[in-house]
């Protein structure tokens, strides 16, 4: 069962989302700080991170999948980044994954619904490289 570890500081929408998850056989553990977080996926091996951006800072969770890349060098983890960043700080541009100054393989906007957020999971986590069953 793939572990997915969501660090996110809305106690409602993590609820939500474990209910989303483990309906559709995906292990969920949270962090509802940066530090709680990185702590867990160092300590857990997640499978692949759901990162908010706005948590106790403005744009912490962009500081949070660089420390992860530069600071922890965990290239091969997949990071979905799920905000409702566009929407509240009303930017005049759109975030996107790039490669030096936001290092996350997807960038989706809440609310979502859950079927799509299941469907990246899964796309994300088919890329990764398996060790098949019965060798030739």
């Amino acid at each position: 069962m793939p572990k997915i570890l969501m660090i996110d500081d809305d106690e409602d929408f993590l609820v939500a989302t474990r209910l989303a998850l483990e309906a559709h056989d995906f292990e969920m553990e949270t962090a509802t700080t940066a530090q709680e977080g990185i702590d867990r996926i160092l300590s857990g091996e997640p499978d692949l991170v759901i990162l908010d951006v706005i948590m106790d800072k403005p744009y912490e969770g962009f500081e949070i999948a660089r420390a992860l890349r530069e600071d922890h060098h965990l290239m091969e983890l997949p990071i979905v980044m799920l905000s409702a960043v566009h929407s509240e700080k009303q930017v005049p541009y759109r975030f996107a994954p790039d490669k030096e100054y936001l290092p996350v393989d997807v960038f989706l906007d809440k609310p979502i619904k859950p079927e799509a957020l299941i469907n990246t999971i899964r796309a994300l986590l088919g890329e990764l490289r398996v060790e098949p069953k019965h060798p030739l």
